[in-house]
């Protein structure tokens, strides 16, 4: 939990999301320096009972998690210090299980989520915004299941390893030329489980 990730926007964006889904939970994966900010944060907004800090999770954990959601959010922002994500490894995951995701347009995100088919991108910090997204999404059962197939298969198509291969060889090739080494990558496939539908909507 670091800047970058945007995590207040969306504990504030949560907490519109629950006065019409108030049996909605908001999981998080991962932990950081912000993480004892972010708990007073919840405990502020009144929705620290339904906030869940997770830490670390391993990657069957993840897809647990994946599997039991229904959106991932993923609100990236412009640290103080400049700095910005590439396309989120998680943002991917999450589309490869089935995902909509509501995010923003910040650095690489928009190459992986198409506004309005795989998910909806909003201005960085505009929690409102983010929370209007989240409402599109769970009101309509039908948007929901279009969404996370339509993401599945954004990822199958664009950021498959085996699709990929070609087109990031000239990114190591250039890699390599420039600074003469080149990092080993390994991908990690997930499998698609569809959302499941349940009254209470959580969000990751």
């Amino acid at each position: 939990m670091i800047p970058k990730k945007g995590v207040a926007t969306s504990l504030r964006s949560f907490a519109i999301f629950k006065k019409d889904y108030p049996g909605a939970e908001f999981f998080i994966a991962g932990k950081g320096p912000l993480q004892p900010e972010l708990e007073m944060l919840a405990g502020g907004l009144g929705i620290a009972r339904d906030v869940h800090f997770l830490g670390f999770l391993s990657q069957p954990k993840l897809r647990e998690l994946y599997a039991s959601s229904h959106l991932f959010l993923h609100p990236s922002e412009l640290s103080p210090n400049q700095d910005q994500e590439g396309v989120p490894n998680s943002v991917l995951e999450a589309m490869a299980t089935g995902l909509p995701v509501v995010a923003t347009r910040h650095g690489g995100i928009p190459e992986a989520v198409d506004h309005g088919r795989t998910g909806f991108l909003v201005a960085e910090e505009d929690h409102v915004a983010l929370a209007n997204a989240m409402h599109l999404i769970a009101s309509s059962p039908v948007l929901l299941q279009e969404m996370g197939v339509s993401a599945h298969a954004t990822v199958k198509e664009r950021f498959e390893q085996e699709t990929q291969i070609d087109h990031l060889e000239s990114f190591y090739e250039e890699a390599i030329t420039m600074n003469g080494t080149a990092e080993h990558v390994e991908a990690r496939p997930i499998a698609r489980v569809a959302p499941q539908f349940a009254e209470g909507l959580p969000a990751e």
